[in-house]
Formats: structure tokens, sequence, C-alpha cells
């Protein structure tokens, strides 16, 4: 219980009293309150809790800490305020853990800690009540909040101390002063804020350093930067580990899905303890079974049993407790999975080494086919492609399938691929971007006996792709991490800049499917000018594997990104390509565009010099004026590429000029004239095998033009090829284009706003700063964009668009603070900005709106929750 006393006693004021001073819990997310609740208005690096302060009341919360109170804050909700919200709320969780007095042990490392939590938890459990951190409520924040659920009478409490910055346990440690220490590993986690391996182990070592000498600390004797730390502490040293060099040690692991066992030693200086068998004069041993899985558990397990010696609890009373230890959401667990195969989620986060500790799990469960679905590792700093790359070569020698989801991810399935190269091992290898994606990417036949692992960091959400693996009868919120409503929509990670573009994967394998269904003809997908602007390397492989079969790009470079990505679909380059870059297009199996003795010779030069075949489309122009061959030049030209023994004729197509008009009589012509060649070239028997004319707007609208394969474009990525003839219904927009607000200040009626003071205010006005500008593709002439959204009403564009910022007028916006988000193209409540009307206010196409969102606009996948 909270009660406002206290949390004045912790260095509060009382500003209001309203009808209830006393709470169960803080809440700290306005998403998460309810009733009963004192809201914390925390201000961080990515937002302000007083911005959320009337959404958690209206949500229940009855009272609020907060720095400076809102105004018409309803007289029934109790206000305290202070100068540092966390300070104040930690203060209290302090003064509350000494005046219960419990025993503390505390639990840190880089990987295992809340597994190691739960099982000392359960073994301390028979020594009477006993109070464990929930979940990973591990910093400042989250101990303080956890610790509004210790109870007068607990002995015991076991908390989690983690850090994702230099000096956080030492803090943790003056807050809640540890009576026992427990280390499980140092090891490349969170490297990004320590550096090296040596300032991961200074930063978990100052939690046995902050121990008293009647205190103990619990060491991992296997790993040697954690047994260093036995010199630097006055406490007494229990270390756990695989070998009788440690005071309890394990062996003979057996693996199974239902759980593991293994025997369980250790020293003793007298009678060996009952049940026990002793296996020399001064050790014993024991076969015992418990419900986690693989050696990670055996490890948790062991510095379980260890803590639980050093706090003088009976052997056999921990031997028979062992049975009770259950593996914590997330964290290796066998759950039943569609189809009747076994899912292993370990999809809570991921660091080096307990990503090596699952795919050991994996290597040695029993299994028909092993398949390993790993995200992508967070907070590695510049170690980050190594450790990817080491994940990689590791899954390539034990899984059949491997599916990489995220950017970083495809670093693993570039050195899986290669490293299973050099093994002579065939493994499939699919990169994706999206749950819904490596859900697909699963082989088929899923069933009895296949093991899937899947695991990532929480950035990477895996805990999605576990959702969508698991039986029906099974319920993701009942087994699975981060299944609260406030997950849904929660944002994991920092991107490299405030405005970003989101691009939704799912949406676009959606529209890929559905346009493949429509248009009933293979789709050759369209990715130039970096799939107008969405990423291409993340368009590729989601089109991909959603029904398109082959490529189209513009230029070489483009082309070569894609190679370079290992996409090995069939990649043609529909644009000149000049015979001095023929070599590199043939060397990387990339097909041509042709219209041309010239290049036709460069080609057949480049594929002999290689020996091999290079393949080309030609170019007919039936009347868009552009490229090509007129169409009674084919004939000849095929005839001549027939003397060229390393050129072969793939494919032969045109494009229309008018496919988005409403007058089909220019485009009814081009077709005649295309019809009328490929007629020609049929009864010469020259047809070449793959024909096609269609664009988006085209293979929707008319038939006739489809062929043999339809070149999908803007449609691809939900946006309308012109107004009339806009894409079907139920085609999804994939890109949204976001921001926040910098800064908010109010001005005076009369004030001239950017350069040249053009615009001046006719009003008092609060006018914000957004970090967007023309040198990121939010133009400024000789049209300029109108509005924004923010609090899901329009603001409107103010004074010149500068090269970095733009200022907007949200004095109709209401309560606007700093961080608040801004939507420039996509939905806010109940309004939408779609690139159609920015088009139209530009006085261009939507083609173009998407295209000039330009490169330092950090693109991020986005995908459902």
């Amino acid at each position: 219980m909270i009660l406002s006393d206290d949390v004045v006693a912790a260095g509060a004021v009382l500003h209001q009293r309203g009808t209830v001073t006393a709470w169960q819990r803080f809440a700290y997310d306005s998403r998460l309150a309810q009733a009963g609740d004192l809201f914390v208005a925390l201000k961080t690096e990515r937002a302000d809790g007083h911005g959320f302060i009337a959404e958690a009341v209206a949500a229940g919360a009855s009272g609020v800490l907060c720095v400076y109170p809102p105004a018409h804050l309803p007289a029934n909700i109790t206000v305290l305020t202070t100068s540092d919200v966390l300070e104040t709320t930690s203060r209290w969780a302090s003064l509350r853990v000494r005046s219960v007095a419990p025993t503390i042990v505390a639990v840190t490392g880089s990987v295992g800690k809340t597994s190691t939590k739960r099982a000392i938890a359960t073994l301390l459990g028979a020594d009477g009540p006993l109070f464990s951190s929930p979940r990973s409520f591990n910093s400042p924040l989250g101990l303080s909040v956890a610790l509004t659920g210790l109870g007068d009478a607990d002995r015991w409490a076991v908390l989690e101390f983690g850090a994702d910055r230099r000096g956080e346990i030492s803090q943790l440690a003056t807050l809640f002063p540890p009576h026992v220490g427990v280390v499980t590993a140092i090891g490349a986690a969170h490297l990004a804020a320590f550096g090296t391996l040596d300032g991961v182990a200074r930063e978990k070592g100052a939690l046995i350093r902050a121990l008293p000498s009647d205190g103990w600390a619990v060491l991992n004797g296997d790993d040697p930067l954690v047994r260093t730390l036995a010199h630097h502490t006055q406490a007494w040293v229990l270390t756990y580990g695989s070998g009788p060099h440690c005071d309890v040690w394990y062996s003979n692991v057996d693996y199974q899905l239902d759980g593991t066992t293994f025997d369980l030693n250790g020293h003793s200086d007298g009678d060996a303890p009952a049940g026990t068998t002793r296996t020399g004069r001064d050790t014993w041993s024991l076969t015992v079974r418990i419900q986690p899985l693989g050696l990670t558990g055996v490890q948790s397990a062991l510095a379980g049993v260890a803590t639980a010696i050093a706090c003088q609890i009976p052997l056999e009373t921990i031997i028979a407790r062992l049975p009770l230890i259950e593996p914590a959401p997330g964290r290796l667990r066998p759950l039943r999975a569609h189809g009747g195969a076994t899912l292993i989620d370990d999809s809570f986060n991921a660091a080096p080494p307990s990503m090596l500790a699952a795919l050991d799990t994996l290597r040695n469960l029993p299994a028909r086919r092993r398949i390993a679905i790993l995200g992508e590792m967070s907070q590695l700093g510049e170690a980050s492609a190594y450790y990817h790359e080491q994940i990689g070569r590791q899954a390539a020698l034990l899984a059949d399938v491997l599916i990489t989801k995220g950017d970083r991810a495809t670093q693993i399935a570039a050195a899986a691929r290669e490293a299973a190269e050099h093994a002579g091992r065939i493994i499939q290898i699919t990169p994706v971007y999206t749950a819904a994606s490596a859900i697909a990417a699963l082989p088929a036949d899923l069933g009895p006996g296949d093991v899937v692992l899947v695991k990532g960091s929480a950035e990477a959400r895996m805990e999605r792709v576990a959702a969508g693996l698991l039986a029906l009868d099974v319920p993701p919120d009942a087994v699975l991490v981060r299944q609260e409503r406030a997950w849904r929509r929660l944002r994991i990670g920092t991107p490299d800049r405030p405005t970003t573009l989101r691009i939704d994967l799912d949406a676009l394998a959606h529209n890929t499917r559905r346009l493949r269904e429509l248009i009933g003809v293979p789709l050759m997908a369209v990715l130039k000018a970096d799939a107008y602007g969405h990423g291409a390397v993340r368009a590729a492989r989601t089109v991909l594997l959603n029904g398109a079969t082959m490529l189209a790009v513009a230029t070489l470079s483009e082309a070569l990104t894609l190679r370079t990505a290992d996409i090995a679909a069939p990649i043609l380059i529909l644009g000149y390509t000049p015979p001095w870059q023929v070599r590199e297009a043939v060397a990387g199996g990339i097909t041509c565009t042709i219209f041309d003795d010239e290049t036709a010779q460069a080609l057949q030069a480049a594929a002999a010099g290689m020996e091999t075949i290079a393949q080309v489309h030609i170019k007919v122009d039936t009347g868009m004026i552009r490229l090509g061959l007129g169409p009674d030049a084919v004939p000849a030209f095929i005839e001549r590429l027939q003397d060229l023994p390393n050129v072969r004729v793939e494919g032969m197509f045109t494009h229309f000029a008018t496919a988005d008009e409403e007058d089909a009589s220019f485009l009814t012509a081009q077709w005649l004239r295309f019809n009328t060649l490929i007629s020609d070239l049929e009864r010469a028997g020259a047809r070449p095998p793959i024909v096609h004319a269609a664009n988006s707007a085209a293979g929707l609208r008319y038939p006739q033009t489809r062929y043999d394969v339809v070149r999908a474009g803007i449609a691809l990525y939900g946006l309308d090829s012109s107004a009339t003839a806009p894409v079907p219904a139920g085609l999804l927009p994939v890109m949204s284009f976001h921001t926040e607000i910098a800064q908010v200040r109010p001005v005076p009626a009369g004030t001239p706003i950017s350069y040249g003071g053009l615009f001046v205010t006719d009003r008092p006005a609060q006018i914000a700063t957004i970090p967007v500008g023309y040198a990121d593709g939010f133009r400024r002439a000789p049209a300029t964009w109108q509005a924004v959204l923010v609090n899901g009403r329009r603001a409107p564009v103010v004074g010149r668009v500068c090269m970095d910022y733009t200022m907007i007028d949200v004095t109709d916006c209401g309560a606007v603070l700093r961080g608040d988000p801004v939507v420039l193209i996509g939905s806010q409540g109940d309004d939408e900005i779609s690139a159609e009307q920015v088009a139209a206010w530009l006085g261009t196409s939507n083609y173009e709106v998407v295209s000039a969102i330009l490169p330092r606009v950090p693109r991020e996948s986005l995908e459902e929750g």
C-alpha cells in the first residue's frame, strides 16, 4: 500500500488532497493505469508523462505524482509534487524495504537473471513469506514499481538488478542493500553502454562489492570474468558450475522436450545429505529433474541451489523443491505449436551468450527437424556485425531451416549461408522482416517431431512470431511475454532520427498476394527508386515470399544492391544499361533491357568471356517515345541476336503512356501495335518466352494487356496510379511518414515566422517546430506541404520550410508538448493525410511524393501488434 504520507516522507509535497490518499501501486504508463493507482508523471528522453496525466486519470488513477500539476485537474484527485519524480519514487521504495527489512537476494548478470531469480524464489519459498520482483522489473523505476507488492511479513526479497547505463547496479545496491549477491554471467550484452566485456564486469561487479562481510557472493564458477569478482568482496563466496572446481556442480545432462535431468553434485565436510550418493571422500551426487530446458535451465537451477545453501535452507528441502521450478515465459519454454510441432519460445530477449545457449539447446533436443527463427540482437554497439555473424555460423551447423527477422538479422543469414556451403550442409535460409512473413516461410509440412526455436531481442518482437505458431487451443495471453494491451501499441527501440518512414511490410505482403489474385498471371515487382522510397531490399524479400516471381529495377546499381543482399530471384533492368556496364550485369546474373546492336555485342563479349549466357529483354516503343525499337525493327533485331551464341532473348516488352488516364484510345493504339508484333513473331517462331506490357494501372484495368507477366509497381505500395485509376478496395498503404514536436512556443499576433518573414501571425498562436525539412523531401517550392497531424487534428505549415525544420501552428490542436508524435503522411485519430492529398497540394503525383523522401530519413519496418 502506498500512503500519501509515505510519499511525502520520500520528498514529495502534498499539493492537492483528493478523496483517495492510499494506492495499491504506481502506474508509470497511462495505457496501463487503472483504479487504485498513483500515476507517476515521468519525464524521459522520449516523452513527458505530464502530457498523459489526463489519460491516466480517465483510466482510473486517483492520484498523481508530478513536477508541475496540470490545470483543471478534478478536486477528487490527490496531487503530490516533487522536483524529481523518479528519485522520489525510488526513495519511497527504499524506505519501504528498510521498514520491512527482508533479507535481500539480488541477482545480476548479462543473461539468465530472470530464470535464476525464479529458481531462487522457488527454493527459498519453503522458508517463509517471500517477495520476488515480477517479470524483468530490474531498474530503479521497475523495482520501485514492483516493491509496492512487498508484504509486511515477507522474510525474503529476491530482486533482479539490471543495468543499461554505467553506475546503475551501484545505485540499486544503495537503494536496496543486498545480503546475498548472485552473478550469473558476464558476456556480450549492453556493449553499447559499457564498451567492453571488462566494462560489463565492472558494472556487474558493483553488486558483489556492495555486499556486507557476513553476506554471500554466489558466483558462476565457469565464467572467468565472474570468478575474478571473488577477489573484490568481503563477503563469503559460493560457486556453481560444471565441475568440482565449484562448490556445487552439474554433470550428465539429459535433454528432453519436457524437462532436463542431470546429476547434482557438491562438496561435503561431513555425512552425505539424505538421499544422495557419496562419490568420493568429500563429495556427494544425486540425479534430479527440472522443468526448464537445456543447459541454461540447469545453470539457473544450480545458481538457485547455491543461493539456497548460502541462505541455510536444508539440502533435503532444496532437492524436494527443484521440480517446482517453472520456466519463465519467453525463456526456452516448450509450447505446443500448430501441426503437432514443438515451439521453444525464447522470445523475451537476446544477447550473444543467450543466443548461443539457445542454439545449443536446440542442437541437443530430440527432433525430426531443427528450425531456428532468429531475430536481431540489439545494444551491441560496433561489435554488432561480428556477433550476428557468429550466431549465423553456429546456426548453420545445427539447424535444418533458418529464418531470420530484421535488418541486422540478415547478417545471421549471410554468415549461415557461407558456413553451410563450407560445411557441405543443405539448409533452407530465408531472411524476413515481419512475424507474418516468418510464419509463412516455415515448411508447409510442419508437424510432429519438428522443433522450432524462436528467439530475438525485445526490439525484434519475436513473441509475435511465437503467437502465430501456437496451437489454436493455446491462448497467447496465458503463455507468452508482452501480450498486454499497451505492448500492442508500443514501439521498442530508438530510431536514428525522430523523423522516420514506417514501412508496413505486412501490408506490402497483403497487397502482393491480392494483386496476384486479381491479375491472375505472375507478377514482376517493380522496385526502382528504392522501391518507390519504401526500401528495395526489404520490399524484394517481402514480395518474393508472397507471390512475386521476378523483380524489376531502373539501373544496374539498383540491381546490384539486391544481389549484394543475397537476393537470387530474376532481376530485370528496365532502363538503359550502357555497354561499359554490361560486364557487371552479366557477372551478377542480371537481365538487361536492350534495343541496339552495340549493347548486344557488348553483352555477347562479356558473356563469352565468362562462359555464360546473358539474358535480355527487348524494349519495344509503341508510342511512349522514350526508349526502345519501333515494332517494325524488332523482327530483324531478333534475327541478328540469334547470331550471338551467348545472348538469349528471354523477353520482350513495351510501356503504355496513358494506362492511368480516363481515355483509353491511345493505350488501345499502343496495344494493337504491340499485339500485331507478337502475332508476327509467333508465326515466325520467334516470340520470346516472356512478353509483358502492363504496369499496375493497365494490369488492373485492361486484362488483354497482361500477357505472361504484369509489372506491378505503384499498386504494390497501396497507392493510386491516378485519380482515374485508383487501387482496388482492400489494398493498403504501405508507407507512413512521422516526426515529433521539437519545441512549442507562444507568439503574439503580428509575429513573422521563418526565413523572409513572409508569414505573419494574425492572432496569438502556439507555434511548434518539427525536425523535418526540404532536405528530407518535405517540399518547400514551388508549392508546399499544407498541413500535418498533431493530436489527431490538422496543424497548418506556417512560414517557409527550412532545410531541416518546419514550423506549424498548433493553436487548435489542444495541449502540445515536446516529443508529441506528428504525422506527415498517414492517419492519426480520426483524420488522415494520404500521399495522394500531398501530391495535390504540391501539384505533382504520389509517385514523386514517396520517391522523393530522401535517404537520410530512416525506414523502419512496421508490423501489426
